[in-house]
């Protein structure tokens, strides 16, 4: 293979970052004895090739699975996240052919206004827009593939057209009302793109993250300093988990909002007491872990809270693993691909996973 592959350039990236002393230390609950506790264990890494081999064996042919949501665009993006996060890039690697399979099926859904979705698809349209809109930018940095780079120059217009006054985005592709969840969809995909170099309004991602802090229940106010749904909401596990990652990946690694966020975050299990809960466990386990791994660029009490939480959350979906490979919950093919998100952070290989 050319040393100057997408996949070998994928590998040496990988290969120094694993190479990295993830440092623990410090008093406190968080804090580990292995300096190397939070990289991927063999039995993470046997996890991972299981689930991604369920995923290739029930994979159609026009990179859709079965069910009511495999023929979807969300379900589609987050299988074929999953292939990219473990360094599958189209038609190179074991699983290769799958991931290609799953980009051309995302191409083949674009409608001429940029949305990703197609009416006959179950769910709300912009939360698939999102999901499918972050693989093809992280499928386009990753690959420079340029059938892929038009299809996220129109998706990317498409959300920037459709932020209200507010910042935030909802479930239909127009001016509407918002929540944090899309919001953060929208974020994260614009994030994605403007790094694989397409061009992103920063006015855009700037509203977009006071719209995010906005839903954040600061402990100056006398709240538990998690994120709700909407402004004044509720603070809750999996919202919270995906405010802390948006400000991040948009370069906020200091605010109050994401050291409040993650203490909120580590005081549910599998590290703390509170329980989380099933409902949308999968979502909320992929944006909290991804939201702590991002806090180690914050500092020292960053790292103690990574070197805690991922071997606690591997242990837990270690556990909950199906003997064939998937994890059972709502969606369908969508808890495996979560699953596999979370447990392949350690391999650093989606760009969105670089801090």
């Amino acid at each position: 293979m050319p040393a100057s592959s997408p996949a070998a350039r994928l590998r040496t990236a990988a290969l120094r970052a694993l190479a990295c002393t993830v440092l623990a230390g410090g008093a406190g609950a968080w804090a580990l004895e292995a300096a190397d506790a939070a990289e991927m264990s063999p039995a993470a890494a046997a996890a991972s090739k299981k689930g991604l081999a369920y995923l290739a064996a029930s994979q159609r042919e026009d990179g859709s699975w079965p069910g009511q949501y495999g023929a979807s665009d969300g379900i589609v993006a987050a299988c074929c996240l999953s292939f990219l996060s473990a360094g599958q890039v189209p038609d190179r690697g074991e699983y290769g052919v799958n991931t290609a399979r799953c980009i051309q099926f995302l191409i083949k859904t674009a409608q001429p206004n940029g949305l990703l979705y197609r009416q006959t698809m179950p769910g709300a349209p912009m939360y698939h827009h999102g999901l499918a809109a972050l693989c093809l930018a992280e499928a386009w940095g990753m690959t420079q593939d340029k059938s892929i780079r038009d299809v996220v120059k129109r998706a990317v217009e498409l959300i920037v057209s459709t932020q209200n006054q507010k910042g935030g985005w909802r479930y239909q592709p127009r001016v509407s009302d918002d929540d944090l969840s899309v919001t953060v969809m929208m974020l994260m995909a614009l994030r994605a793109a403007k790094d694989a170099g397409i061009y992103v309004p920063k006015d855009v991602i700037d509203s977009g993250i006071e719209y995010v802090k906005r839903c954040h229940n600061g402990k100056a106010e006398g709240k538990d300093g998690g994120f709700a749904y909407t402004p004044g909401g509720e603070s809750g596990f999996a919202r919270t988990g995906a405010g802390v990652l948006s400000l991040q990946v948009a370069g906020n690694y200091r605010a109050k909002e994401v050291s409040e966020g993650v203490e909120y975050l580590i005081s549910f299990k599998p590290v703390g007491t509170k329980d989380p809960g099933q409902e949308h466990y999968f979502y909320g386990q992929y944006y909290a872990a991804m939201g702590i791994y991002q806090s180690q660029s914050a500092g020292e009490w960053g790292r103690r809270a990574w070197n805690a939480w991922y071997p606690a959350v591997t242990k837990e979906l270690l556990g909950s693993q199906q003997s064939d490979g998937h994890w059972n919950g709502g969606f369908e093919q969508y808890p495996t691909a979560m699953a596999l998100l979370v447990l392949n952070i350690p391999y650093r290989y989606l760009p969105i996973y670089q801090r």
